[in-house]
């Protein structure tokens, strides 16, 4: 018993090679000090190699589970620490986000309130203007993805569906992001008769001002942007389309992953994908991207028009 007492410490404190050597050399112990003739390797008597296996077999078993029940516990506590972790992070961004949202909309009002006035300055003053509002309107976009970010994570957002038309949805992004494609074509085909899709608009729609913008971002120029619907079994697809570089064979698995860049000379935090990702499947659906034929992404994602919840 005290031989198995060793092993026991030595499972708590060590691992499983250890620990099992533990049990062998409990066994050459008990019989060297023990087994008559003692102080010797002989064994006087057979029944003694019966207590020799149950004793080894004992001790691998008690290595066995002590490691194992140790492992479990290191793997909890790291799961609790890791859970911790994020949550803390998760709060942090909800708190510096809702921050900043405030003053964002008061600098994006003032600017606009700017342009409006009959007293505007020269074509310079103007410019300066537009791209305060521009650059204030895409940092809103960014805190309004962090905050959404955290709240699909922590599962506090309710979808409130309801049955609408996708084509309002995506009309509706893209009179958002008016001004992003100035001077970029848009070319649209949806059908008129498509079914209504049980969504919850607000969150509908920033997956496709996201989509767009991501689009925007990656296509060269004035390349032109490309969106189709269709109905397909029980759902409907949407595509989202671009001539630019398309995607690498090792980034088309990750595209989706918070904080994931493809490339990042085009800028972007690394969210609008993954929030696309969580929104379309919390509505039941699902995103994928691919490459075009002629070069180019194209972004596809479904949605059952048949409530599912």
């Amino acid at each position: 018993m005290v031989y198995l007492v060793g092993t026991l410490v030595v499972a708590l404190r060590g691992e499983r090679g250890p620990s099992v050597l533990s049990s062998f050399l409990g066994v050459l112990c008990f019989n060297f000090f023990f087994v008559p003739p003692r102080f010797t390797w002989n064994v006087e008597h057979s029944q003694y190699l019966v207590t020799f296996l149950v004793m080894l077999a004992v001790g691998l078993l008690i290595s066995h589970l002590t490691v194992r029940v140790r492992s479990q516990a290191e793997a909890a506590k790291r799961s609790e620490v890791a859970a911790e972790t994020e949550r803390l992070r998760s709060s942090l961004l909800s708190a510096v986000s809702h921050e900043l949202k405030t003053p964002l909309t008061a600098i994006i009002g003032s600017a606009g309130s700017l342009l409006r006035a009959p007293s505007a300055g020269g074509a310079h003053w103007r410019e300066l203007l537009e791209n305060i509002q521009e650059e204030a309107e895409r940092l809103s976009r960014l805190v309004h993805n962090l905050i959404e970010t955290t709240r699909l994570e922590s599962g506090i957002v309710q979808l409130k569906k309801e049955p609408y038309p996708i084509e309002d949805v995506i009309g509706t992004a893209l009179d958002r992001l008016e001004k992003r494609l100035s001077g970029r074509e848009v070319k649209t085909d949806i059908p008129e008769d498509l079914p209504l899709v049980p969504v919850d608009p607000v969150l509908m729609e920033l997956v496709f001002i996201n989509l767009i913008e991501n689009s925007v971002r990656h296509a060269p120029g004035a390349a032109a942007i490309e969106i189709s619907a269709y109905e397909k079994s029980s759902a409907v697809e949407v595509s989202v389309a671009d001539r630019g570089p398309g995607l690498g064979a090792e980034h088309i698995g990750h595209v989706f992953e918070k904080f994931y860049r493809a490339s990042k000379s085009a800028g972007g935090a690394g969210l609008g994908l993954a929030i696309c990702k969580a929104v379309v499947e919390a509505h039941g659906g699902t995103i994928r991207a691919e490459n075009r034929s002629g070069g180019g992404a194209v972004f596809l994602l479904a949605l059952p028009h048949k409530d599912r919840s």
